[in-house]
């Protein structure tokens, strides 16, 4: 009986990497509010309208048109808004599988099993909410300009790039926690406390690649239209990250547009909006004007070199114009965010098959 029991345990440690394998599974996206004009960009690249009610998973993109939102719900709880002009594209949405995920997504109070989200902001800015995330799960935002780590927290992440090819990131952490690190510069994470933006701007992928080409064009080659003296300017200076509070009038568009595009609670509005009415405004923090540095009063201003290219050879994707992504479909981090989750199952799995009920019987 003993050595019936020893091949049975043998059979189940065979199998574990299989049962860990189908431990992480796709989660599920469900599309809340939808105002205006919305489209769904799926994994076959089959683009449709996306209204209230629809289900999707990881792999597919969305995208905002003018005057319009989109509220996405995940079956981790977390949801966020997609203002308008925005793409999001949900590039990792996997989850154990547990008796917690049940729909609609909007009931979960907190994250019901490890998890691991990475969502990518091309352009655009949403405004996001996580619950209380489970200690093996991960929750990242990523931008062409930097990435943004999570944890339960109310926050934004925006990117636009300018008319002059200067791309600027700003994030807000209203409650909670939230990392930003900029990847063309070297200052490393900035941790963002709550009621609290940073924001920094650099030069977009397509403004490196242009200057790059007009560089290396041939003599006689038409040349492109070449960058203002302040872009120029802009270029040849370290990067800025700047650390300060959110403006008053920020909070108050966030509150604005929570209550009206979001099915969360009417005190999540409320909580934000009265937060704004003890925020200092834009024209008190930036004193100096816009495009200049916060008061040393309100905040504080990080000043490093650009990454240099020996650094973008070591690191690709800190380079500026380098790919967001890994194969896989995430970062390094990433990947070993999975094989932490995977071997904390493997171990539950394993513990389960050696001792099957409390008696080891």
């Amino acid at each position: 009986m003993s050595s019936f029991f020893k091949h049975l345990g043998m059979v189940a440690f065979a199998l574990l990497p299989i049962l860990s394998s189908a431990a992480l599974q796709s989660g599920k996206v469900q599309v809340g509010k939808v105002t205006g004009t919305v489209t769904l960009v799926d994994a076959k690249s089959q683009r449709k309208a996306l209204a209230t009610g629809a289900t999707f998973q990881e792999g597919s993109l969305v995208e905002t048109g003018i005057n319009s939102t989109a509220e996405l719900v995940f079956s981790n709880g977390a949801s966020v808004v997609l203002t308008p002009n925005t793409v999001l594209d949900v590039r990792t949405l996997r989850q154990v599988p547990a008796a917690g995920i049940v729909s609609p997504y909007r009931q979960i109070e907190k994250d019901p099993s490890p998890s691991v989200t990475e969502l990518e902001i091309p352009r655009g800015k949403i405004i996001g909410e996580v619950r209380k995330l489970n200690s093996f799960s991960t929750f990242t935002v990523k931008t062409p300009a930097g990435l943004v780590r999570i944890r339960g927290t109310v926050f934004t992440v925006e990117y636009r790039i300018g008319p002059d090819g200067i791309g600027q990131v700003v994030v807000d952490c209203v409650r909670g926690s939230v990392e930003t690190t900029v990847y063309s510069c070297n200052a490393g994470p900035v941790t963002v406390d709550p009621g609290m933006q940073v924001s920094s701007s650099v030069p977009s992928a397509a403004l490196i690649a242009s200057l790059a080409k007009s560089a290396s064009a041939a003599p006689n080659a038409p040349k492109a239209a070449a960058p203002s003296a302040a872009t120029l300017a802009a270029l040849s200076q370290p990067v800025r990250v700047m650390l300060y509070p959110i403006p008053a009038e920020d909070l108050a568009m966030i509150a604005a547009l929570l209550g009206e595009n979001s099915t969360l609670p009417a005190e999540v509005a409320a909580t934000v909006n009265a937060m704004a009415q003890t925020m200092p405004s834009r024209a008190q923090i930036f004193a100096g004007g816009v495009g200049g540095a916060p008061s040393k009063a309100f905040g504080t201003v990080i000043s490093e070199a650009q990454v240099t290219d020996d650094v973008a050879k070591e690191d690709k994707k800190f380079a500026p114009g380098a790919p967001m992504n890994t194969t896989t479909g995430g970062s390094e981090t990433l990947d070993a965010t999975l094989k932490k989750i995977t071997d904390n199952v493997d171990r539950t799995v394993e513990q389960k098959q050696v001792n099957p009920t409390p008696t080891g019987v």
